[in-house]
């Protein structure tokens, strides 16, 4: 009985399936949410982008826009990131003046998460890097002295009417907070963000 037993090769099947399930089910749940986690990135790419799309095309950055306004763009791009929940979503639009190559100043930026206005990761006054590939020669102004109008300017307000004005640029910026739809243990929270720079199309 026993030696019938050692040779037997019944069930042989069913003991190597159950020793590969987990394995199966880690690389299919897995596979799910990594597919779901580049569909939710694709979306904040374009929503960042109808975003700095939807203010380039409708406001002037030389012009006072009142926070209402920018809230009701904010509010559009967020229907893009639908059916991502908006409590997840944090939404930022930054009107930017060059000042030198590299560098431009904040004219006024605004925020909002779930339809709420939120404090800016940007100050208006301050001196943010920029893509350099993004300024053409008529954008960078000119200082009467020569010297670098990014250093050579009022905190607070007007400050690149030292010489030519700068060119503008807006900053549409959108970060999610991905949370995997089936738990993997250690597979925690991640941020998806992305940017985009537009040149406004008013005056």
């Amino acid at each position: 009985m026993l030696d019938r037993l050692a040779r037997s090769r019944d069930g042989a099947a069913l003991i190597e399936f159950a020793f590969t399930l987990p394995v199966l089910l880690i690389l299919f749940i897995g596979g799910y949410v990594v597919a779901d986690m580049i569909a939710c990135s694709r979306k904040v790419t374009v929503a960042t982008r109808a975003l700095s799309d939807l203010v380039g095309r409708n406001v002037s950055p030389s012009s006072t826009v009142t926070a209402s306004t920018l809230t009701t763009y904010m509010n559009s791009a967020q229907l893009v990131m639908t059916p991502m929940p908006a409590a997840q979503t944090t939404l930022q639009i930054t009107n930017l003046r060059v000042c030198d190559a590299t560098h431009a100043y904040v004219v006024w930026s605004q925020a909002q998460t779930n339809g709420a206005t939120v404090n800016s990761s940007l100050t208006a006054g301050s001196v943010v890097s920029i893509p350099a590939n993004l300024v053409t020669a008529p954008m960078v102004p000119s200082s009467p002295d020569g010297s670098n109008v990014c250093q050579n300017t009022t905190n607070g307000t007007n400050k690149v009417m030292v010489g030519t004005a700068g060119g503008y640029l807006f900053l549409g910026q959108i970060s999610f907070a991905y949370t995997p739809p089936i738990g993997l243990g250690t597979l925690a929270t991640t941020k998806l963000s992305d940017q985009d720079y537009m040149i406004p199309r008013l005056p």
